[in-house]
């Protein structure tokens, strides 16, 4: 975990958060309307094995290898599912300019494909994106989950929202690890099932091992994958299990803010050595009896460790100034 997702990912935040989303599914009407509210996020994909292999091999062999690219391209894959289940088609995002027809073939029916400049996520797609969204989302007002990418903040966006009657609504920053749906449930069989996928795609060419997967064949290894971790238990166990639906502040467990409870402490102590010094001495001079008797047992060790000639001086420097106040008060 990194340090920003430590700090942001409190209390404070959370209780906001859901403060705020429960405030805009009242709004909308959509405690009742699970089919109304979706979540949506990128995918990132590299075309080649995501985790380190388990290779099988005879005993005693000390060198065992599986050979595959350590730099692959990158595809974006656009993922969007609502609170009971349904699938919007996927929007695949491919590095480059002119797309061919081979980059659709294969895909899950009614899928997109669309070409940038690095095969990641712009502003510009992302209008387009809602544009797709919107010929598959359920009538009437809707509610849109996401995180707060740059991308995705940009009134040309909010327009195309507004016409299709979505209301976008943003993760706080940093804390997706916990509140994110997809995330939770979905991303981490895709994991899986990929390399899982891939590797039966290698074995059906043994003739050529070194086979790659490239936007011509990507769809043979993606279209596998998607169904089967696309499926209404990962999808509905994600939504509850972030308190999203059924609707539930509860659900982030304690342990989950622990992260951030040293920092809170520390926040705290900021704020007291840095007080005005006007304050702190207030705050000293207004102890009762007690702050006093706690005085006396603070002072009283160190007069116990101080050296008989150090209190002789402490008692000549004191004694002139109560005679000056004695003498004052009998004038």
């Amino acid at each position: 975990m990194n340090p920003a997702g430590a700090q942001k990912l409190n209390p404070a935040i959370v209780n906001d958060y859901f403060n705020k989303l429960d405030v805009v599914l009242s709004k909308l009407g959509l405690k009742s309307r699970p089919q109304n509210i979706y979540y949506m996020d990128e995918k990132g994909v590299r075309l080649t094995l995501h985790h380190k292999q388990h290779v099988l091999s005879k005993t005693g062999a000390k060198r065992v290898h599986i050979v595959s690219r350590e730099h692959a391209e990158n595809v974006t894959v656009v993922a969007c599912t609502n609170a009971i289940g349904n699938v919007i088609p996927p929007v695949v995002l491919f590095k480059g300019v002119r797309c061919r027809k081979s980059f659709k073939a294969g895909l899950p029916p009614c899928s997109r494909v669309l070409m940038t400049t690095k095969g990641s996520m712009t502003g510009e797609v992302f209008v387009k994106w809602i544009e797709h969204f919107a010929q598959y989302k359920p009538p009437g007002p809707t509610l849109l989950i996401m995180d707060g990418t740059k991308c995705h903040l940009d009134i040309s966006i909010v327009d195309e929202a507004e016409e299709h009657e979505i209301t976008l609504f943003c993760l706080p920053n940093s804390t997706t690890h916990e509140l994110q749906p997809l995330d939770k449930a979905v991303f981490c069989s895709f994991e899986h099932y990929w390399d899982q996928q891939l590797l039966h795609f290698r074995e059906q060419y043994p003739e050529d091992p070194d086979r790659k997967l490239t936007k011509d064949t990507f769809s043979e290894v993606f279209t596998p994958v998607w169904g089967k971790c696309m499926n209404l238990s990962n999808i509905s166990n994600g939504f509850r299990a972030m308190g999203i639906y059924p609707f539930d502040r509860t659900v982030i467990p304690e342990e989950a803010f622990a992260p951030s409870s040293v920092r809170h402490r520390e926040e705290e102590q900021d704020v007291e050595d840095n007080a005005p010094l006007s304050e702190r001495l207030a705050a000293l001079s207004l102890g009762s009896r007690d702050s006093a008797k706690m005085k006396n047992k603070i002072n009283s060790p160190f007069q116990e460790l101080m050296p008989s000639s150090c209190k002789k001086i402490k008692k000549t420097i004191s004694a002139p100034r109560k005679k000056a106040i004695t003498t004052e008060h009998k004038s």
